[in-house]
């Protein structure tokens, strides 16, 4: 019974990380697409709250990457997302 039940937790957590993954991917089609369009600016309610404190990161990191238009995020929220699912795979793995 233990273990059905951390197999539904990880489950979860998996879906909850991968639907997170695919908005990123989403959100930043939409910015290039559509940047005023009512879908984009829903999904970025959620998004943009994220890839603040990223961006901030990442302006510290690399100063010169702040002062030009091209933002990389996006990309470093999709990574850690990415990476996050692969360790809790491979947690689920060793445990189950």
């Amino acid at each position: 019974m233990l273990v059905g039940l951390i197999n539904v937790i990880f489950t979860v957590i998996l879906t909850l990380i991968n639907v997170a993954s695919w908005l990123v991917v989403i959100y930043v089609f939409l910015l290039l697409l559509a940047p005023e369009n009512k879908y984009t600016l829903l999904i970025g309610k959620y998004v943009e709250p994220v890839l603040t404190p990223i961006r901030a990161w990442l302006a510290k990191i690399f100063p010169k990457l702040g002062a030009s238009r091209f933002d990389l995020s996006p990309l470093v929220l999709w990574l850690i997302l990415q990476i996050a699912d692969w360790l809790l795979r491979l947690l689920r793995n060793i445990l189950l």
